[in-house]
C-alpha cells in the first residue's frame, strides 16, 4: 500500500447530517473501510467540531434545521483553520441550481441522495488523494521559499561567508542576478542555468526593456521599486519564450540595499503544468460521473499536454488481453469507442504490467504489427493503468501524438493525475453494473417464489401480509399413478419428470396470467385472481384445466396410461398473502380453498371435477356434465358437475 493510500486510510471524517440514521449508515461503511468518523448533527456542534480539530474532509448535508449546509461551509471557508477542508454536499436536490449554490459556497464535490455506498467511497478517496497533492504541492513550494530566504540571509552575510554562498549559488538551477532600482542589469551571480538565453557579458549595462518584452518589464519595474520601498520581498510570475517554447517562471525580488535588488529567476513549468491539471480534474470533472466524465477527462488532457489523441479504456476480458474504450479524443473530438487486442499494442506492456509507460519517438518502428498506430500516424506514446482500491489493473489512460514527445516527469505527473481519477470512477461503474445485475439477480428469484405486486411490497414493508379477495378461482391437480411409477424409477429420473410435467403447467400458467401458488410432491396447485384482481380468471382457470388435461397425454405416450391426472376447480372468497419472516411463501386460506382441495381428491382420474358455483359461473362458455351430488369430507353432500370442454 502506497503512503497516499496510507494517509487515505487513516483520515479523520466528519459527518454532519441532522438525521442520524443517515450519520450512522455512512459511519459504519467509512469506518469499515479504515477512516476515522466524526459526528454532528447540526450545523453549530459541525462548526465547533471543525475548529477544535479540522477534519481531513467534511461529508455535509444541506438541508438542516436552524443552519444549513451552505452557511456552514460558507462560515468554514472564512475560518482560516478550516478553509482548507474539503466539503462533499450531500443533498437530495438534483437541480443545477442546487449544485451551482453548492460550489459557490465552497464546496468540492456533490453526491445526489439516495446514493450507491460505492459511490461515496470512490469520491472521498478522490478528495482526500487530491488534498495529498495539494499538500505535496504545498511543501514543495514552501520549500522553494525557504531556499530564496536563505539566500537572501547568505547575502546578508556576504562578506563573512562569500567562499560559501558563491558555491551554494553556482550549484542552483535558478538565474540570479543583481538589479538596480531602473531594472539595469549590474552582476549576474549563477550563469550556469538554462534560463539565460544570452551570454552574461552581453546583458550586464542593459536594462529589462531592452533585453525582456515591454509588458514583462513593466511589470518587473514596478515589483522592484515595491521591493526597495518597503523593503521585502516581491513575488511575480511571467512568462518567456525560448527557442519557440513558452515556460513559466517565478521571480523573487529580495533588496540588498537601498538601490538595488537580487532577482532570483526560477521554471515553475512543471509547477503550472501540475496546478492547471489539478484544476482541470477538479473543476472539469469533479461534478461529472459516467460517460460524461470520460469525455472530459479525455479532452482536458488532450489539451493539457497539447497532444493530438487521448483515451480510457477498461479491461474487456478476465485474461486482460483485450480492451474497451470508454473514450477516445481524436482530432478536436469525439471518435467512435473502439475495442480491441492487446497483443503486439504499447497498450499491452501498460495493462500487462501494470506500470507506466512512455515511447517519445519512433513507436510504430517499436511496434510495426499496430495497424492502428499507422492508421493514425502517431509517432509518440505514454500510457498508465488504472487500478482499483486493491491495486488491480482495470483499465489503462493513453496518449498519442503526430510528433514527438518529451518523457519527463510533469507528462508523468498528469497522467497520473488523471488516472486517479478515472481510476475511481471506472470502479465506481464496475461496481455499479456488478450491484445492478446482483439486483436484477435476486429480483428474478424473488419474483420466482411471489408475484410481483407482493414481492414490490415486502421490498419496503417486512410485517405480514394478508388480503380479502372476495372471488377466486382455485385449481388443485395431482398425477394419477405417480406413486407406482416412482418404484419403478430411478430417485433422479423421477425428478426430472415431474420437472418436465411442472414446467409445462407454469408455462400454461404465465400464457393464462395465473398464479402458481405451490407444488406438493406431484400435487400443483394455481389461482385465478390475485394478487391483482381480474374479471376473467375463472374462465382463464378453466382453460388451464383443459389444457394441462391435454398437456399429458404427451407423457403418456412414453410412461402409459398409468400416468393420468386429476383436478378440481372452485371459485369463492379466500384471504392470501405471506406470513413468517423466514422461508416464506404465498398461500391461500379459507373455505373456499378446502373445496377446491376435495374437488381434486374425490374426483377419477383423467376428470375434471367443479363445484355448482364453477358451473353457474362458466355453463354458457364451457361444456360440463352433471355428476350429481357427492358427499364432501367436512361439507357434508355437494353438487359437483365434470369440465368436459
Amino acid at each position: 500500500m502506497t503512503e497516499s493510500q496510507n494517509n487515505q486510510r487513516t483520515a479523520n471524517i466528519l459527518i454532519v447530517d441532522d438525521k442520524l440514521e443517515n450519520i450512522r449508515f455512512l459511519a459504519n461503511f467509512l469506518s469499515n473501510q479504515g477512516y476515522s468518523i466524526r459526528k454532528a448533527t447540526n450545523g453549530k456542534y459541525a462548526l465547533n467540531a471543525s475548529k477544535m480539530l479540522p477534519p481531513d474532509l467534511i461529508l455535509l448535508d444541506i438541508n438542516m434545521p436552524e443552519m444549513g449546509g451552505y452557511e456552514v461551509c460558507e462560515q468554514l471557508k472564512t475560518d482560516p483553520k478550516t478553509s482548507d477542508v474539503p466539503v462533499i454536499f450531500l443533498s437530495a436536490g438534483n437541480e443545477i441550481e442546487d449544485k451551482l449554490k453548492a460550489f459557490q459556497a465552497g464546496g468540492i464535490d456533490y453526491i445526489t441522495k439516495p446514493f450507491q455506498l460505492e459511490e461515496v467511497l470512490a469520491r472521498v478517496q478522490t478528495q482526500l488523494n487530491l488534498k495529498t497533492l495539494q499538500q505535496q504541492l504545498k511543501l514543495k513550494n514552501e520549500e522553494l521559499q525557504e531556499t530564496v530566504s536563505g539566500l537572501t540571509k547568505a547575502q546578508a552575510d556576504l562578506e563573512a561567508s562569500q567562499s560559501e554562498l558563491l558555491a551554494l549559488i553556482k550549484s542552483m538551477n535558478e538565474l540570479i542576478y543583481v538589479l538596480d532600482a531602473q531594472g539595469q542589469y549590474l552582476k549576474f551571480a549563477n550563469t550556469n542555468t538554462k534560463l539565460l538565453f544570452q551570454p552574461s557579458e552581453d546583458i550586464v549595462g542593459k536594462t529589462i526593456h531592452d533585453v525582456l518584452p515591454e509588458e514583462t518589464a513593466q511589470v518587473l519595474l514596478v515589483e522592484i521599486r515595491e521591493a526597495l520601498a518597503r523593503q521585502e520581498t516581491r513575488e511575480v510570475e511571467y512568462s518567456l519564450t525560448f527557442s519557440q517554447t513558452q515556460i513559466e517562471v517565478s521571480a523573487s525580488i529580495s533588496p540588498i540595499s537601498l538601490n538595488s535588488v537580487l532577482c532570483v529567476v526560477r521554471d515553475i513549468s512543471d509547477r503550472k503544468r501540475r496546478e492547471e491539471a489539478l484544476q482541470l480534474i477538479v473543476e472539469g470533472t469533479a461534478s461529472k460521473t459516467g460517460q460524461d466524465f470520460f469525455q472530459a477527462c479525455v479532452q482536458y488532457l488532450a489539451e493539457i499536454l497539447g497532444i493530438r489523441y487521448a483515451f480510457i479504456t477498461e479491461c474487456a476480458n478476465p485474461q486482460k488481453t483485450r480492451v474497451r474504450m470508454l473514450s477516445f479524443w481524436k482530432d478536436q473530438n469525439f471518435s467512435e469507442n473502439l475495442e480491441y487486442d492487446l497483443v503486439g499494442t504499447p497498450c499491452d506492456e501498460v495493462i500487462t504490467n501494470g506500470q507506466y509507460y512512455c515511447y517519445p519517438d519512433n513507436i510504430i518502428a517499436r511496434f510495426p504489427d499496430d495497424a492502428d498506430l499507422v492508421k493514425l500516424q502517431a509517432q509518440s506514446y505514454a500510457g498508465i493503468p488504472l487500478l482499483d482500491t486493491t491495486g488491480d489493473v482495470i483499465g489503462h489512460i493513453a496518449v498519442l501524438d503526430t510528433h514527438p514527445m518529451v518523457d519527463d516527469e510533469t507528462r508523468k505527473l498528469v497522467l497520473k493525475i488523471f488516472a486517479a481519477r478515472a481510476g475511481a470512477e471506472l470502479e465506481r461503474k464496475i461496481t455499479d453494473i456488478a450491484l445492478q445485475q446482483s439486483q436484477e439477480q435476486t429480483e428474478r428469484l424473488l419474483l420466482n417464489i411471489l408475484p410481483k405486486a407482493i414481492a414490490d411490497r415486502l421490498k419496503t414493508d417486512t410485517r405480514a401480509i394478508a388480503e380479502q379477495f372476495d372471488e377466486v378461482t382455485i385449481l388443485f391437480s395431482d398425477i394419477v399413478g405417480f406413486t407406482p411409477l416412482s418404484a419403478q424409477m430411478q430417485p433422479t429420473e423421477l425428478v426430472n419428470l415431474l420437472n418436465e410435467i411442472f414446467s409445462t403447467f407454469d408455462t400454461l400458467s404465465d400464457k393464462l396470467g395465473l398464479e402458481k401458488i405451490k407444488t406438493i410432491g406431484d400435487a400443483y396447485m394455481v389461482v385465478g385472481g390475485l394478487p391483482v384482481k381480474h374479471p376473467n380468471s375463472a374462465e382463464a382457470v378453466a382453460q388451464m384445466a383443459l389444457e394441462m388435461q391435454s398437456s399429458i397425454v404427451q407423457f403418456q405416450s412414453h410412461y402409459g396410461e398409468v400416468l393420468q391426472i386429476r383436478i378440481g376447480i372452485n371459485t369463492g372468497p379466500v384471504v392470501a398473502g405471506v406470513i413468517g419472516v423466514k422461508k416464506f411463501s404465498y398461500d391461500l386460506w379459507g373455505d373456499a380453498v378446502n373445496v377446491a382441495s376435495r374437488m381434486e381428491s374425490s374426483g377419477i382420474p383423467g376428470k375434471i371435477q367443479v363445484t355448482e358455483t364453477v358451473y353457474e359461473r362458466l355453463k354458457h362458455q364451457f361444456h360440463f356434465e352433471e355428476r350429481g351430488p357427492i358427499e364432501v369430507k367436512g361439507r357434508g353432500e355437494m353438487m359437483t358437475y365434470w369440465l368436459v370442454g
